[in-house]
């Protein structure tokens, strides 16, 4: 293609990302209600815009109001009321009060405006490396909400995104022109601490790429003298916008110092006492329906949070510096102790990006897929006429038992999906109204209503999975439930498999013995195991609390003393039950698999000078990874469908918020007498599981079976 061409296609996809992203975001500012600190940053811009108008350039040194953030961002807020009659200072309110009823309407429209046109261009920069990327952060809600609203996220995410682009178009450059580059990442990197200090994250994330390209092409001590050069025209541009720190550096860091401490401490942020995973959950799921009906006129964060797993592997091999740019913000807002949903604004921009690779890679392997139809057709060997006669009468009682197990229980759960089940409507619901609503409805012959308090059932239609869909995504169930299966059998396969390969080490005494014991979890019911361990962790009078009693808490495990105080701490006390559990199922499966390693590979591994662990990556365990992954898959749908640990650990506290789909199942029918929301519940964990199964059996490939055994 013309270079020409290729730029001017470039620039008009950019500019189409704009005009998309704008039109979402003044939608959004058009109907969005006033959220916590919009009050706080328009009147910081209030304050500069009336020393703009006063001439009173010296009032920049000592007005910065929240100083737990810098300056920048406040004053560009008062840039855009600069030109509107000026309003009444809005009150000073404490930091925990809840949010404005109102605000000064054309102040805020503008602010708003303003801030939307931040949200837009960071977009636009965006799609000038990867549009679809540039497309995605235009819808992406959380970022469209907190670039809608007065918020500083929207004017630091833009400068962070400038450093990011200019650092990555410096990569293919030599030169005067790459230093040029170099030189503009560090000044908006600067500008980007000088607007919200998070959002220098970014630097962090160049360092590492450069320090990586610098030892491939072993230039380290070049690396370290330009760094630093570097990092020094940063610190002067941060200096340089953010003028509350230029009468006393020192004294003035320390009342940012003193002020962040207070953020971070204040009762909001203790009360709410969110997880560290929270930012995962904000960037897994979308803005909360009951927050803004109106705001947003779709919401897709989920899926793009799914399509950019897809994307990691390619975004790694063909742009790794912004692979590391997602995994640098992710990490720092992991570590950050405040995990408001603001923050994620960080790392949108770079998941919009893998979010884009994640698309064209399902879209190419579709297309592979489709291509290749025929001849997997061909390849596929195809029963006789007489073979299959002659096998239907084995197969014929299967059928009837997986219709009768499996698929009628499946139609069943899907049919009081659509209808309004619930305590008062059971009677009418098992004397056939379950099947005459149902019929009804998907036939046509009945339309979908709300639901009717007059004891019969009524087809209610799909309209129920999104009020469920919404409300589990709210929960940050899905990510939850997803993160606790792959931790609890990541854990369960490193043990399990550890005590597989202790006993079957030569000269183990007692080997039996040994693996009766470590056998004996998994032979108690999950609920007498799950009360063994509630019997350890209760508060007051459990053994661990009775312990620290006697011993003080510097005992051993004394740590875990008030966990349920903690999600943090909680999900570790639930992993540590859930890992004792679990690994003797991996340990026999590992064991079994082990017994039948021929042993002449581990021989010539040992003649070759092989280490232990080498004997184990390279040989033993992709021998043994087809035999252990179908028992990881039967953990994990274990693992997914936990109920008696989480149920069992709710009897400490009725607040703990901790469900898995399984328990929060349970609740739609014990606690809320909702049979259909736990009919919806359940088919959304099967259709969770298949997708779970399928893509994990393509990655691990262990529907190809073993060929050694």
């Amino acid at each position: 293609m013309n270079k020409n061409l290729r730029t001017f296609l470039s620039l008009f996809s950019a500019l189409l990302v704009f005009a998309v992203a704008f039109g979402f975001r003044t939608h959004a500012a058009n109907n969005l209600t006033i959220d916590f600190d919009e009050d706080d940053y328009l009147r910081a811009g209030q304050e500069f815009a009336h020393l703009i108008r006063t001439d009173n350039w010296f009032g920049f040194l000592e007005t910065n109001y929240r100083p737990e953030h810098p300056q920048l961002a406040k004053i560009m807020f008062g840039l855009s009321v600069i030109g509107l009659p000026e309003e009444p200072l809005i009150a000073d309110l404490p930091i925990t009060a809840n949010p404005a009823r109102n605000l000064p309407p054309d102040l805020l429209a503008a602010a708003r405006k303003m801030s939307a046109i931040w949200g837009a261009l960071t977009a636009m920069l965006l799609a000038l490396i990867n549009p679809l990327g540039g497309l995605i952060l235009a819808m992406h809600s959380f970022t469209i909400k907190y670039t809608s609203q007065v918020m500083l996220d929207g004017f630091a995410s833009l400068m962070s995104t400038s450093t990011a682009l200019m650092y990555y178009f410096s990569k293919g450059k030599n030169g005067k022109s790459k230093t040029a580059l170099l030189a503009a990442s560090a000044i908006f990197l600067g500008v980007s601490a000088s607007s919200k200090y998070l959002h220098s994250a970014v630097g962090f994330a160049i360092l590492i790429d450069w320090f990586l390209s610098a030892k491939e092409a072993n230039e380290i001590r070049r690396f370290f003298r330009i760094t630093i050069l570097w990092g020094l025209l940063s610190l002067i541009a941060f200096f340089v916008f953010n003028p509350f720190y230029w009468p006393n550096p020192l004294e003035r860091i320390q009342v940012t110092y003193e002020a962040v401490s207070a953020t971070t401490t204040n009762p909001n942020v203790v009360k709410a006492n969110l997880p560290i995973w929270q930012p995962l959950v904000h960037l897994s799921s979308s803005v909360p329906w009951f927050w803004n009906e109106e705001g947003f006129l779709f919401r897709v964060d989920g899926i793009i949070f799914i399509f950019a797993l897809f994307g990691l592997a390619d975004t790694w091999r063909k742009n790794r510096f912004v692979a590391i740019w997602l995994f640098v913000d992710i990490f720092i807002l992991l570590a950050w102790r405040t995990k408001w949903a603001q923050y994620i604004l960080v790392a949108t921009a770079p998941l919009a990006f893998v979010a884009a690779e994640g698309v064209k890679a399902t879209g190419r392997n579709i297309a592979e897929w489709w291509r290749t139809r025929h001849q997997r057709g061909k390849e596929a060997v195809k029963p006789s006429r007489k073979e299959t006669m002659r096998a239907l009468p084995w197969l014929i009682p299967g059928l009837i038992a997986f219709a009768v197990l499996t698929i009628f229980p499946l139609l069943f759960q899907f049919a009081v999906s659509l209808i309004d089940l619930n305590s008062s409507t059971l009677r009418d619901g098992f004397q056939g109204g379950i099947w005459r609503e149902f019929w009804g409805g998907i036939t046509g012959q009945v339309k979908a209503s709300d639901f009717v308090q007059d004891g019969k059932v009524h087809f209610v239609g799909l309209g129920v999975y999104l009020y469920i869909s919404n409300m589990v995504g709210a929960m940050g169930l899905p990510f939850f439930n997803t993160m606790w299966t792959i931790l609890s059998v990541t854990l369960q396969t490193v043990l399990g498999i550890g005590a597989a390969l202790l006993l079957w080490q030569r000269g183990i005494k007692f080997r039996k013995g040994w693996q009766a014991l470590f056998i004996l979890p998994w032979a108690i019911p999950e609920a007498i195991g799950a009360m063994l361990w509630l019997n350890i962790f209760i508060p007051l009078w459990g053994w661990l609390s009775l312990a620290e009693q006697k011993f003080g808490a510097t005992m051993p495990l004394g740590v875990f003393t008030n966990w349920e105080r903690s999600q943090n701490s909680a999900l570790v006390v639930l992993l540590i039950a859930a890992l004792w559990y679990g690994f003797p199922f991996m340990m026999l499966a590992a064991s079994a698999g082990l017994k039948l390693l021929p042993q002449e590979v581990f021989d010539a591994a040992s003649i070759d000078g092989a280490t232990p662990w080498q004997a184990f990556r390279y040989v033993a365990w992709p021998l043994l990874m087809p035999l252990v992954m179908p028992a990881i898959i039967i953990r994990a749908i274990f693992a997914f469908n936990q109920f008696y640990l989480f149920q069992m650990f709710n009897f400490i506290n009725e607040d703990f918020n901790m469900y898995t789909f399984a328990r929060l199942s349970y609740i739609a029918v014990y606690d809320w007498r909702w049979f259909t929301g736990s009919a919806i519940i359940n088919i959304i964990t099967i259709l969770f599981l298949a997708v779970f199964i399928f893509l994990f059996n393509r990655w691990s490939k262990a529907g190809e079976g073993v060929t050694y055994a």
